[in-house]
């Protein structure tokens, strides 16, 4: 069963990291600009119109958008970046004895997909699951569509800076969306350092050289995670103490034994 996560990581990851979105100028999110624009009806922008499209697939959706989309998500209700989704362990409970899935397993796995996403919404790695279960299922309009957003979101993180350097890092909303990036762009990478307060930076094996910078070899990338801890997270006074902590799913910790992230 293991091979088989790794395959559907590999599978759609690699797709995903092969496209190209319309772009726009690199800038580090305005954070108040863009819970004013969320906030107001009359703006293009206004997060339930925003967040419906998205919700629906709209695949006119640009990287602005999705700029706003994503980072317009840490000032709604339902943000709760120090939670790890109930379903989060639950594709592998259910299916890690299987060696073979059928049409019905791709089925569930579809619903437990759908259940997380329904907590965090801009999770690649579970829109990468639900797109993997779609295809398999011979259901490609459904399948590009998860493509399409994860595409989005991607480019949108992408967007916020060069990710060469600590003053120019990307922005991320979920620590577990820094070793996503990576992975989408195909980076090999095994363990990200926390550097500050706000920024951790992860060492990378195959850095490309694009050649602008003569005598200089980059060596990994920056990210951002600031509003992961901007606000007291009261929502975690609902959750046991136990689960005070920010958990990471073993599969998708490059740090576990258990990972199934590539190598």
């Amino acid at each position: 069963m293991r091979k088989f996560w790794a395959g559907l990581l590999l599978f759609v990851f690699g797709t995903a990291g092969a496209q190209e979105a319309d772009t726009v100028g690199i800038a580090a999110p305005d954070y108040r600009r863009i819970a004013a624009e969320t906030a107001d009806i009359a703006s293009p922008y206004y997060y339930p119109r925003l967040f419906g499209r998205y919700e629906r697939g709209d695949t006119t959706l640009t990287v602005e958008d999705f700029r706003y989309l994503y980072y317009g998500y840490s000032e709604q209700t339902g943000y709760k970046p120090l939670l790890s989704s109930p379903y989060a362990d639950s594709l592998e409970r259910a299916f890690g004895k299987k060696t073979r899935l059928e049409a019905e397993d791709y089925r569930r796995i579809v619903g437990f997909a759908r259940e997380i996403l329904r907590e965090e919404p801009f999770s690649m790695r579970d829109l990468n699951v639900l797109a993997f279960a779609y295809r398999m299922l011979d259901e490609p309009e459904r399948a590009a569509a998860q493509m399409f957003k994860i595409r989005g979101i991607l480019e949108a993180i992408r967007s916020t800076g060069t990710g060469l350097r600590e003053e120019s890092p990307w922005y991320v909303i979920y620590q577990r969306d820094a070793p996503d990036v990576l992975n989408l762009i195909g980076a090999r990478f095994t363990k990200l350092i926390i550097l500050t307060r706000n920024v951790e930076y992860a060492p990378v094996y195959n850095m490309p050289d694009d050649g602008s910078r003569p005598g200089r070899k980059d060596k990994g990338y920056y990210f951002d995670y600031s509003e992961v801890y901007k606000r007291r997270p009261d929502y975690l006074d609902e959750v046991p103490k136990r689960k005070r902590k920010f958990e990471i799913n073993p599969l998708y910790n490059p740090r576990s034994k258990q990972s199934v992230l590539p190598k």
